[in-house]
Protein backbone atom coordinates (compact mmCIF):
# COMPACT_ATOMS: atom_id res chain seq x y z
CA UNK A 1 0.00 0.00 0.00
CA UNK A 2 1.34 3.90 -0.60
CA UNK A 3 2.68 4.89 2.33
CA UNK A 4 2.09 8.81 4.30
CA UNK A 5 4.44 11.56 3.48
CA UNK A 6 4.76 11.96 7.26
CA UNK A 7 5.71 9.94 9.88
CA UNK A 8 2.39 7.91 11.16
CA UNK A 9 2.49 4.91 13.75
CA UNK A 10 0.23 2.46 15.21
CA UNK A 11 0.21 1.23 19.11
CA UNK A 12 -0.37 -1.72 19.96
CA UNK A 13 -2.89 -1.99 22.92
CA UNK A 14 -1.96 -4.37 25.85
CA UNK A 15 -5.18 -6.40 25.61
CA UNK A 16 -3.66 -7.12 22.68
CA UNK A 17 -2.83 -11.25 22.51
CA UNK A 18 1.02 -11.96 22.83
CA UNK A 19 0.30 -14.49 19.87
CA UNK A 20 -0.87 -11.66 17.85
CA UNK A 21 1.90 -8.90 18.24
CA UNK A 22 4.45 -10.24 15.41
CA UNK A 23 0.82 -10.82 12.74
CA UNK A 24 -0.05 -7.35 13.65
CA UNK A 25 3.22 -5.66 13.59
CA UNK A 26 3.80 -6.89 10.20
CA UNK A 27 0.47 -5.93 9.12
CA UNK A 28 1.23 -2.17 10.63
CA UNK A 29 4.47 -2.51 8.15
CA UNK A 30 1.94 -3.89 4.98
CA UNK A 31 -0.55 -1.36 5.24
CA UNK A 32 2.52 2.02 5.08
CA UNK A 33 3.12 3.06 8.35
CA UNK A 34 6.34 4.23 9.24
CA UNK A 35 6.31 3.52 12.94
CA UNK A 36 5.28 0.90 15.62
CA UNK A 37 5.00 1.14 19.23
CA UNK A 38 4.43 -0.26 22.37
CA UNK A 39 3.35 0.82 25.93
CA UNK A 40 4.38 -0.96 28.68
CA UNK A 41 0.87 -1.21 30.57
CA UNK A 42 1.51 -2.70 34.08
CA UNK A 43 0.41 -5.65 34.22
CA UNK A 44 0.34 -6.77 30.64
CA UNK A 45 2.61 -6.69 28.00
CA UNK A 46 6.13 -6.65 28.22
CA UNK A 47 7.41 -3.44 26.39
CA UNK A 48 11.14 -4.74 25.74
CA UNK A 49 9.95 -8.19 24.65
CA UNK A 50 7.16 -6.82 22.20
CA UNK A 51 9.53 -4.04 20.73
CA UNK A 52 12.04 -7.08 20.14
CA UNK A 53 9.35 -9.05 18.53
CA UNK A 54 7.76 -6.04 16.72
CA UNK A 55 11.94 -5.46 15.44
CA UNK A 56 12.55 -8.83 14.34
CA UNK A 57 8.83 -9.30 12.26
CA UNK A 58 9.44 -6.13 10.13
CA UNK A 59 11.73 -5.19 7.72
CA UNK A 60 12.71 -1.41 8.24
CA UNK A 61 9.70 0.26 10.39
CA UNK A 62 10.89 2.26 13.46
CA UNK A 63 9.98 0.14 16.55
CA UNK A 64 9.40 2.19 20.03
CA UNK A 65 8.56 1.84 23.36
CA UNK A 66 6.21 4.70 25.25
CA UNK A 67 7.24 4.27 28.06
CA UNK A 68 7.86 2.07 30.56
CA UNK A 69 8.13 3.36 33.95
CA UNK A 70 11.52 4.16 35.69
CA UNK A 71 10.62 2.74 38.62
CA UNK A 72 10.33 -0.79 37.54
CA UNK A 73 14.05 -1.66 36.39
CA UNK A 74 17.35 0.02 38.07
CA UNK A 75 18.20 2.02 35.13
CA UNK A 76 21.71 0.01 34.25
CA UNK A 77 18.99 -2.65 33.60
CA UNK A 78 17.20 -0.04 31.41
CA UNK A 79 20.41 0.36 29.71
CA UNK A 80 21.43 -2.99 28.58
CA UNK A 81 18.03 -4.01 27.06
CA UNK A 82 17.99 -1.02 25.50
CA UNK A 83 21.48 -0.74 24.00
CA UNK A 84 20.54 -4.37 23.07
CA UNK A 85 17.87 -3.54 20.82
CA UNK A 86 19.57 -0.51 19.14
CA UNK A 87 22.61 -2.27 18.74
CA UNK A 88 20.78 -5.26 17.14
CA UNK A 89 18.42 -2.90 15.37
CA UNK A 90 20.41 0.50 14.48
CA UNK A 91 18.76 3.38 13.45
CA UNK A 92 15.09 1.28 14.33
CA UNK A 93 14.70 1.79 18.09
CA UNK A 94 13.34 4.29 20.45
CA UNK A 95 13.10 4.05 24.21
CA UNK A 96 10.30 5.84 26.14
CA UNK A 97 10.92 6.71 29.48
CA UNK A 98 8.21 8.23 32.40
CA UNK A 99 7.02 7.97 35.82
CA UNK A 100 4.42 4.88 35.56
CA UNK A 101 0.84 5.13 36.08
CA UNK A 102 0.68 5.37 39.88
CA UNK A 103 -1.71 3.21 40.65
CA UNK A 104 -0.07 0.68 39.09
CA UNK A 105 3.51 1.95 40.58
CA UNK A 106 2.00 1.56 44.37
CA UNK A 107 0.85 -2.16 43.63
CA UNK A 108 4.65 -2.92 43.31
CA UNK A 109 5.25 -0.84 46.39
CA UNK A 110 7.25 1.68 43.77
CA UNK A 111 5.88 4.87 44.56
CA UNK A 112 8.96 7.37 45.00
CA UNK A 113 8.63 10.33 47.55
CA UNK A 114 10.05 12.76 44.28
CA UNK A 115 8.84 11.68 40.83
CA UNK A 116 10.72 14.32 39.30
CA UNK A 117 14.00 13.23 41.01
CA UNK A 118 12.84 9.86 40.32
CA UNK A 119 12.84 10.30 36.64
CA UNK A 120 15.68 12.80 36.80
CA UNK A 121 17.94 10.17 37.98
CA UNK A 122 16.38 7.35 35.69
CA UNK A 123 16.60 8.86 32.27
CA UNK A 124 19.93 11.05 33.04
CA UNK A 125 21.68 7.57 33.97
CA UNK A 126 20.21 5.60 31.22
CA UNK A 127 21.60 8.30 28.77
CA UNK A 128 25.15 8.43 30.36
CA UNK A 129 25.17 4.58 30.07
CA UNK A 130 24.23 4.46 26.75
CA UNK A 131 27.02 7.48 25.51
CA UNK A 132 29.63 4.78 26.67
CA UNK A 133 30.22 6.39 30.52
CA UNK A 134 30.81 4.29 33.55
CA UNK A 135 28.97 4.99 36.36
CA UNK A 136 29.82 4.98 40.28
CA UNK A 137 27.61 6.97 42.31
CA UNK A 138 25.17 6.83 44.84
CA UNK A 139 21.72 9.00 44.11
CA UNK A 140 18.47 9.16 46.05
CA UNK A 141 16.87 6.57 43.84
CA UNK A 142 19.46 4.56 42.14
CA UNK A 143 22.93 3.55 42.97
CA UNK A 144 26.08 2.13 41.10
CA UNK A 145 29.40 0.78 41.30
CA UNK A 146 31.39 0.48 38.39
CA UNK A 147 29.12 -0.01 36.23
CA UNK A 148 29.38 0.55 32.29
CA UNK A 149 28.16 -1.34 28.77
CA UNK A 150 29.53 -4.02 27.05
CA UNK A 151 27.58 -2.54 23.86
CA UNK A 152 26.80 1.04 24.38
CA UNK A 153 24.39 2.70 22.16
CA UNK A 154 25.44 6.35 22.01
CA UNK A 155 23.18 6.96 19.37
CA UNK A 156 19.86 5.64 20.71
CA UNK A 157 17.05 8.65 21.60
CA UNK A 158 15.66 8.37 24.91
CA UNK A 159 12.62 10.20 25.38
CA UNK A 160 10.32 11.38 28.27
CA UNK A 161 7.07 10.65 28.64
CA UNK A 162 4.62 13.21 31.00
CA UNK A 163 1.87 14.92 31.08
CA UNK A 164 2.27 18.08 33.78
CA UNK A 165 3.71 21.15 32.91
CA UNK A 166 6.82 20.54 35.25
CA UNK A 167 7.52 17.13 34.42
CA UNK A 168 7.29 18.64 30.67
CA UNK A 169 9.57 20.81 31.71
CA UNK A 170 11.87 18.05 33.12
CA UNK A 171 11.93 16.09 29.75
CA UNK A 172 12.72 19.20 28.02
CA UNK A 173 15.61 19.24 29.74
CA UNK A 174 17.14 15.88 30.03
CA UNK A 175 15.44 13.63 27.20
CA UNK A 176 16.02 13.60 23.80
CA UNK A 177 11.94 14.91 23.14
CA UNK A 178 8.54 13.36 24.61
CA UNK A 179 6.06 10.88 24.11
CA UNK A 180 2.55 12.46 24.25
CA UNK A 181 -0.43 10.85 26.29
CA UNK A 182 -3.02 9.62 24.33
CA UNK A 183 -6.02 12.02 24.32
CA UNK A 184 -3.21 15.15 23.80
CA UNK A 185 -4.89 17.25 21.45
CA UNK A 186 -3.81 20.00 19.41
CA UNK A 187 -4.00 22.85 21.90
CA UNK A 188 -2.04 20.48 24.21
CA UNK A 189 0.51 19.40 21.79
CA UNK A 190 1.20 23.18 20.98
CA UNK A 191 1.50 24.00 24.29
CA UNK A 192 3.83 21.23 25.64
CA UNK A 193 5.93 22.20 21.91
CA UNK A 194 6.18 25.66 23.14
CA UNK A 195 7.25 25.14 26.94
CA UNK A 196 9.80 22.35 25.59
CA UNK A 197 11.03 25.04 23.18
CA UNK A 198 11.72 27.81 25.87
CA UNK A 199 13.13 25.41 28.29
CA UNK A 200 15.85 24.20 25.39
CA UNK A 201 16.59 27.70 24.36
CA UNK A 202 17.01 28.65 27.87
CA UNK A 203 19.50 26.08 28.34
CA UNK A 204 20.87 26.36 25.33
CA UNK A 205 19.89 23.37 23.49
CA UNK A 206 18.88 22.31 20.14
CA UNK A 207 14.62 23.19 20.11
CA UNK A 208 13.99 20.45 17.25
CA UNK A 209 13.17 17.47 19.28
CA UNK A 210 10.85 14.46 19.06
CA UNK A 211 7.37 14.95 19.83
CA UNK A 212 5.97 11.68 19.52
CA UNK A 213 1.69 12.06 19.71
CA UNK A 214 -0.55 9.30 20.12
CA UNK A 215 -3.80 9.44 19.23
CA UNK A 216 -7.12 7.27 20.39
CA UNK A 217 -8.79 6.41 17.21
CA UNK A 218 -11.51 4.65 15.85
CA UNK A 219 -12.07 4.57 11.57
CA UNK A 220 -15.32 3.78 9.62
CA UNK A 221 -17.43 4.99 7.12
CA UNK A 222 -20.25 5.49 10.17
CA UNK A 223 -19.06 8.49 11.59
CA UNK A 224 -21.09 8.47 14.71
CA UNK A 225 -20.00 3.99 15.44
CA UNK A 226 -16.79 5.12 15.21
CA UNK A 227 -16.81 8.06 17.73
CA UNK A 228 -19.15 6.09 20.34
CA UNK A 229 -16.34 3.59 19.90
CA UNK A 230 -13.70 6.08 21.39
CA UNK A 231 -15.90 7.03 23.98
CA UNK A 232 -15.81 4.33 26.52
CA UNK A 233 -11.63 4.96 26.31
CA UNK A 234 -11.79 8.50 26.98
CA UNK A 235 -13.96 8.65 29.91
CA UNK A 236 -12.08 5.82 31.51
CA UNK A 237 -8.71 7.82 31.13
CA UNK A 238 -10.43 11.36 32.17
CA UNK A 239 -11.98 9.53 34.93
CA UNK A 240 -8.40 8.06 36.03
CA UNK A 241 -6.29 11.13 35.34
CA UNK A 242 -8.69 13.96 36.54
CA UNK A 243 -7.89 16.96 35.64
CA UNK A 244 -4.92 17.74 34.05
CA UNK A 245 -3.19 20.13 31.12
CA UNK A 246 -5.20 17.96 28.75
CA UNK A 247 -8.09 19.14 29.57
CA UNK A 248 -7.38 22.20 30.86
CA UNK A 249 -5.92 23.67 27.64
CA UNK A 250 -9.26 23.53 26.95
CA UNK A 251 -10.67 25.15 30.13
CA UNK A 252 -12.68 21.76 30.94
CA UNK A 253 -11.24 21.32 34.19
CA UNK A 254 -13.96 22.41 36.27
CA UNK A 255 -16.70 20.67 33.80
CA UNK A 256 -14.53 17.33 34.23
CA UNK A 257 -14.01 17.40 38.44
CA UNK A 258 -17.85 17.92 38.45
CA UNK A 259 -18.44 14.55 36.01
CA UNK A 260 -15.76 12.77 38.18
CA UNK A 261 -17.47 13.27 41.45
CA UNK A 262 -20.99 12.52 39.88
CA UNK A 263 -20.25 9.15 38.93
CA UNK A 264 -16.06 9.19 38.19
CA UNK A 265 -15.88 7.11 34.05
CA UNK A 266 -19.59 6.47 34.32
CA UNK A 267 -20.25 9.77 34.25
CA UNK A 268 -17.83 11.22 31.84
CA UNK A 269 -19.03 8.88 29.09
CA UNK A 270 -22.77 9.71 29.75
CA UNK A 271 -21.86 13.84 30.03
CA UNK A 272 -19.03 15.13 28.44
CA UNK A 273 -20.11 17.27 25.41
CA UNK A 274 -19.25 15.45 21.67
CA UNK A 275 -16.71 18.52 21.51
CA UNK A 276 -14.26 17.08 23.49
CA UNK A 277 -14.02 14.11 20.99
CA UNK A 278 -12.56 16.45 18.74
CA UNK A 279 -10.14 17.26 21.12
CA UNK A 280 -9.18 14.30 22.03
CA UNK A 281 -9.24 11.76 19.42
CA UNK A 282 -9.40 11.15 16.16
CA UNK A 283 -12.56 9.20 14.95
CA UNK A 284 -14.80 9.04 12.36
CA UNK A 285 -14.66 8.60 8.85
CA UNK A 286 -11.62 8.34 6.90
CA UNK A 287 -11.77 12.13 6.36
CA UNK A 288 -12.67 13.28 9.56
CA UNK A 289 -9.04 10.76 10.66
CA UNK A 290 -7.27 12.49 8.34
CA UNK A 291 -8.16 16.16 9.30
CA UNK A 292 -7.52 15.35 12.65
CA UNK A 293 -4.32 14.00 12.17
CA UNK A 294 -3.62 17.09 10.18
CA UNK A 295 -4.12 19.03 12.81
CA UNK A 296 -1.88 16.99 15.50
CA UNK A 297 0.86 17.90 12.81
CA UNK A 298 0.45 21.40 12.78
CA UNK A 299 0.03 21.49 16.36
CA UNK A 300 3.69 20.40 16.19
CA UNK A 301 3.47 16.74 16.32
CA UNK A 302 6.68 15.10 15.15
CA UNK A 303 4.96 11.48 14.39
CA UNK A 304 1.29 10.96 15.00
CA UNK A 305 0.59 7.35 16.84
CA UNK A 306 -2.90 5.94 16.28
CA UNK A 307 -4.27 3.96 19.13
CA UNK A 308 -7.12 1.85 17.73
CA UNK A 309 -9.94 0.83 19.60
CA UNK A 310 -11.42 -1.73 20.11
CA UNK A 311 -8.82 -3.98 19.46
CA UNK A 312 -10.46 -6.80 18.31
CA UNK A 313 -10.99 -4.57 15.20
CA UNK A 314 -7.62 -3.52 14.68
CA UNK A 315 -6.73 -5.57 11.43
CA UNK A 316 -9.63 -4.15 9.76
CA UNK A 317 -9.10 -0.37 10.96
CA UNK A 318 -5.22 -0.93 9.83
CA UNK A 319 -6.39 -1.64 6.22
CA UNK A 320 -8.98 1.16 6.36
CA UNK A 321 -5.83 3.59 7.03
CA UNK A 322 -3.45 2.12 4.91
CA UNK A 323 -5.94 2.37 1.52
CA UNK A 324 -7.73 5.68 2.49
CA UNK A 325 -5.91 7.58 5.07
CA UNK A 326 -2.37 7.21 4.72
CA UNK A 327 -2.26 8.05 1.00
CA UNK A 328 -3.80 11.35 1.41
CA UNK A 329 -1.50 12.68 4.30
Amino acid sequence: MPTASRPMGVFILGDVAPANVVSLSQQVERCGFSDLWFAEDYFMLSGFSCAAMGLQATEAIDVGIGAISNRVRHPAVTAMEASTLANAYPGRFTLGIGHGVPFWVAQMHLTPKSVLGSMREAITDVKRLLAGESLTQTGAYYCYDAVSLTHPAPELQVLGAAVGPKSVDLCAEIADGMVLSAMAGPRYVATVRERIAKVRRERGLPEDVELVTYAITSVGEDRAAARAKVRPLIALYLGAMGETLITGVYDANEALAGMIEAGGAAAIEADMPDEWLDWLAVAGTPEDCRTGIEALFDAGATRVVLCVVPSEELPTQLDIFGSEVLPAL
